[in-house]
């Protein structure tokens, strides 16, 4: 076996690579490729380069390819600095190993564990973050096409049961692909560990070896040293195959769902209801009752999307997260509601509409929750975030009435609202809903509790505590930018105009209630 503990003596015909061209694994390695497309209009690759089994080994079966092919192949090594003189020795090997075929390599070295206490991260998180970071970076500087990383068929199998293990999302069960839509391939995918040993031994290749991986600290190796050999000796010494093969088979069916969940998110969204003008805050709209015409299948994907788009970082969305959105779709007896998600976004149903953002915490509280603020005079009344603002203006009876026939006209919320100047005459009161609030809508022969008012109005939950309320003599004159109480409606010469600007991004959040 190939296998170093120190690089000192190798000589440059024991790390020549123009070995195996007749093997039966690079025969396969070449269909492999060929099958899944992986050099289609490629004329370079970076090869992830640890100095491992795995990786060598493709950097030998990628400079054979070389030799028959239009191909520009450079390496990448990354030193994580968490074992040592051990690291150094594979920094070492790497760029020997490169030297002595000529093949371009690029060495970066970071403190990964100082990176992981910082970004409060885990070790692995932490390690994988950095080391695609440093490859996609050099691969864009470089003007490379494709970047290699050596996985193989029994990563694929640790990574499935891993996933699911986690309770993964429904594309994370079907595992590693063979090509990202990043430009990463993985063209070993099809191969066992075992095979490349025997390739590597066959062929003299030298190697090192991670003797992180030797240890049950981490949970991929508990997977690889307990969990796997225990189902092979126990349930299925075929395992590694079965789960690479379930894995492939589940890719092509996920494919052939996601088309149809493409088109079932496209058909649903709302981009016209868009926040995504908010600052930075990504938001999504879509249509339930569009989203309810699809298979649960279609629509958990479509839902998928949905949280990407809205910029929920795909790693961290689990397929219970998508069972609770779902849950809040179908809900019909719940018209609105609200759920938290990773990374502070929220979903808020508001009646036929899912709402996705970042850009509204609807547990914030706010010094605007005051019990009482007593209004003497005209003027601008300035609330804390998201309230906003509430402006107060005399206005003539004809002006009023010509206004209260165009806000009648208009569809979305806040409305500025016209009241008789003299019925709400000052002072009066400024305050925000209570347990037991009655209200009389303009209209109405009686009055009723303001929550089933809400109700029949579509005002969500995650509204209601935020709009504020006209009072006079313990009576709910208004309801800014809502709706006036019909004690309260203009018959005099002149009119209060009560206009409501709450904060972005409830303004626009509540133009959904259109």
């Amino acid at each position: 076996m190939s296998l170093l503990k120190n690089v000192d003596g190798l000589s440059t015909q024991d790390l020549h690579l123009k070995k195996g061209e007749n093997s039966y694994l690079f025969k396969r390695f070449k269909g492999f490729i060929r099958e899944k497309g992986l050099l289609e209009g490629a004329s370079s690759v970076l090869v992830a380069l640890s100095g491992g089994p795995d990786s060598v080994c493709l950097l030998n079966l990628l400079y054979l390819l070389t030799q028959k092919l239009n191909l520009k192949i450079y390496a990448a090594h990354f030193n994580h600095k968490l074992r040592g003189e051990e690291a150094d020795r594979d920094s070492n090997f790497s760029q020997m190993i490169c030297k002595a075929n000529a093949i371009p390599i690029y060495i970066e070295s970071k403190d990964v564990g100082k990176f992981a206490k910082e970004k409060r991260l885990n070790i692995q998180d932490a390690a994988r973050k950095l080391r695609y970071g440093f490859l996609k970076r050099m691969a864009k500087e470089a003007n490379i096409d494709l970047i290699a990383t050596g996985h193989t068929a029994d990563d694929q199998a640790e990574e499935l049961l891993l996933r699911f293990l986690r309770g993964s999302a429904l594309e994370g069960l079907s595992g590693i692909r063979a090509r990202r839509t990043d430009n990463i391939i993985r063209p070993l995918l099809f191969a066992k560990k075992r095979e490349i040993l025997r390739h590597l031994q066959t062929y003299d290749i030298p190697f090192v070896e991670d003797s992180s991986n030797l240890t049950n600290k981490y949970t991929r190796n508990k997977i690889r040293r307990l969990l796997i050999p225990l189902i092979k000796s126990e349930f299925n010494p075929s395992i590694t195959t079965t789960l690479s093969r379930t894995a492939f088979i589940l890719q092509d069916d996920e494919d052939a769902l996601m088309e149809l969940a493409l088109k079932a998110f496209n058909h649903a969204s709302l981009p016209e209801k868009s926040l995504s003008s908010y600052k930075d805050n990504l938001a999504v709209t879509l249509s339930i009752e569009v989203l309810n015409r699809y298979h649960r299948a279609v629509k958990r994907r479509a839902l998928l999307i949905a949280l990407e788009k809205a910029g929920v970082p795909k790693d961290k969305i689990l397929a219970d997260h998508l069972l609770k959105l779902q849950h809040i779709v179908e809900k019909k007896n719940e018209p609105s509601g609200s759920y938290r998600l990773p990374e502070k976004f929220l979903a808020i149903r508001i009646y036929d509409k899912l709402l996705l953002t970042k850009a509204f915490n609807s547990e914030k509280k706010t010094e605007s929750h005051q019990d009482l603020l007593v209004i003497k005079k005209i003027g601008t009344i300035i609330f804390a975030t998201p309230v906003g603002l509430v402006n107060i203006q005399k206005v003539d009876f004809e002006q009023a009435m010509d206004s209260i026939v165009a806000m009648k006209n208009k569809a979305t919320f806040p409305k500025a609202l016209y009241l008789d100047a003299e019925k709400l005459s000052f002072p009066f009161q400024i305050r925000f809903r209570r347990p037991g609030d009655k209200f009389r809508p303009f209209g109405a022969q009686e009055e009723r509790k303001l929550k089933k008012f809400f109700i029949a109005r579509n005002i969500p939950k995650i509204f209601r505590d935020f709009v504020p309320l006209i009072i006079k003599e313990q009576k709910i004159a208004a309801l800014c930018g809502i709706e006036i109480g019909d004690d309260f409606k203009v018959t005099g010469k002149k009119a209060l105009k009560i206009s409501w600007e709450p904060d972005e991004p409830l303004k626009s959040m509540l133009s959904l209630l259109a």
